[in-house]
């Protein structure tokens, strides 16, 4: 059973861990997080097909002046990422420690004077008023607030008409991923806080379809979802050239029958209110 004060808990404790960082580690802006894509040393290779996606997107539009809520911002790179492109932005999390974290990560980019931070259960958004935010983003959150009652709604009312909201998220169609995330999740430990247990599906991009005028949809990620049998080694150059083939057969393999990409592992979702 999900409790928001043992995932808090959970969640605090992560975080805290990156409080000791020196602050030139926590600087993050579009060069930084392009850089850490393409290092296959660093976390975010492993999803950079799913993180350009999402950055793409987000993009799209300039983002001066406009009001941004990094929704579930863990800590908080991309809320400071959308900062630095102008935006102002709210970083909101369960944790209070991400939002410590994300707020020192905001001066140690020069952005401090736009991006502030709110921790909070997101069933409960009383604090933001109706249509507050242009544009809100979650980076791998949804499916941490989903299984919580009115979370969906309060997202849904503090997005403006005609307002944006995108989500990276892992795709739950797919029963043998689907297995295989369980069987992680079992010879890992992983602890239920985590969130994991809760994936995106048909059901939720329906309800999307329900509250939002306009949804586009990226799948990305069938065969190449072996990548998460790889992961801490894709310094390895024999693991990057397989990685690179398995991408090509996905592209070759989804342009042949594209009724298969509802079975990606990965999906960025741009939706219009």
């Amino acid at each position: 059973m999900y409790c928001p004060q043992f995932e808090r808990e959970f969640y605090d404790r992560v975080y805290a861990a990156h409080l000791a960082r020196p602050d030139h580690e926590l600087v993050v802006n579009r060069v930084v997080l392009l850089d850490q894509m393409d290092n296959p040393a660093a976390p975010a290779y492993e999803r950079r097909r799913l993180y350009r996606a999402a950055l793409d997107s987000l993009l799209a539009e300039p983002l001066e002046g406009r009001s941004v809520l990094d929704y579930g911002c863990g800590p908080g790179d991309w809320g400071v990422l959308l900062a630095t492109e102008g935006a102002s932005v709210t970083l909101l999390d369960l944790s209070p420690v991400a939002i410590e974290l994300g707020l020192r990560r905001a001066r140690a980019s020069g952005v401090a004077d736009r991006v502030r931070g709110v921790a909070r259960d997101a069933s409960d958004l009383g604090c933001f008023a109706d249509g507050e935010f242009d544009l809100v983003f979650a980076c791998a959150s949804l499916h941490h607030t989903l299984k919580y009652p009115a979370a969906f709604a309060e997202l849904v009312r503090v997005i403006r008409p005609g307002g944006k909201l995108v989500l990276a998220e892992t795709l739950g169609n797919n029963p043998l991923l689907n297995a295989a995330r369980r069987w992680r999740a079992r010879l890992e430990r992983e602890p239920v806080e985590q969130g994991e247990g809760i994936v995106l599906s048909d059901a939720e991009i329906d309800l999307l379809r329900r509250h939002f005028r306009q949804v586009e949809i990226v799948p990305m990620n069938l065969l190449a979802m072996a990548k998460r049998l790889f992961r801490g080694r894709f310094t390895l150059p024999w693991v990057r050239r397989l990685l690179g083939g398995l991408e090509q057969a996905d592209a070759w393999l989804l342009a042949w029958r594209p009724e298969l990409k509802r079975y990606c592992g990965e999906v960025v979702i741009t939706a219009v209110k």
